[in-house]
């Protein structure tokens, strides 16, 4: 190979390790802790405050559901109902509204959106949710980051820098942390 380009691929693994390294770390570390977010509470944090209201009588609001449930021809009660600032109605049933009911009342019309999933797109986004993958995935996804994460940490302790090396490495922080906010 000729040795000019042999040394411009060399630069170019360099400059570009350099600059990814950081996200590499990052995209890793995340990783795992969306492997076991439910150990992390969803990350999440709830404060909860109960309040005295008057008691109040359900029947309008069962005679309501009953109007509706007969309209959709569903005898059970949905998940979710959404009241929409543009006077439709929103009934969720199963898991993230995998059928959906949108009746607007005015108009006397209703949608049925029935949700599917895209295989193997879904499958693959599953993978990172540990509740619905084995054990065995999870241990192997983690191992998989904690190795990356030692390659690329390794990686950045071999190099012998310069100044421009640290430019690059800052660089990446800086790509990370722009990354970050945006997300």
């Amino acid at each position: 190979m000729n040795p000019n380009l042999k040394r411009l691929f060399y630069k170019l693994h360099r400059w570009g390790g350099l600059l990814l390294a950081t996200m590499v770390v990052f995209y890793c570390l995340t990783g795992i802790l969306l492997n076991h977010r439910a150990g992390f509470n969803y990350f999440t944090s709830k404060d909860r405050q109960v309040v005295q209201v008057p008691v109040t009588d359900t029947t309008a609001m069962e005679a309501f559901l009953a109007i509706y449930k007969q309209q959709i021809n569903r005898a059970d009660d949905p998940k979710v109902i959404r009241i929409r600032a543009d006077r439709t109605i929103e009934f969720l049933y199963g898991s993230h509204g995998k059928t959906t009911y949108i009746i607007h009342p005015v108009q006397g019309r209703m949608e049925v959106v029935e949700k599917h999933s895209q295989q193997p797109l879904t499958f693959l986004n599953n993978l990172h949710k540990a509740a619905k993958t084995s054990v065995l995935w999870v241990i192997m996804a983690d191992l998989a980051a904690a190795v990356i994460i030692g390659v690329t940490i390794t990686g950045l302790l071999v190099f012998r820098y310069r100044r421009l090396d640290f430019v690059l490495l800052g660089g990446g922080v800086l790509l990370l942390l722009i990354g970050a906010w945006l997300a």
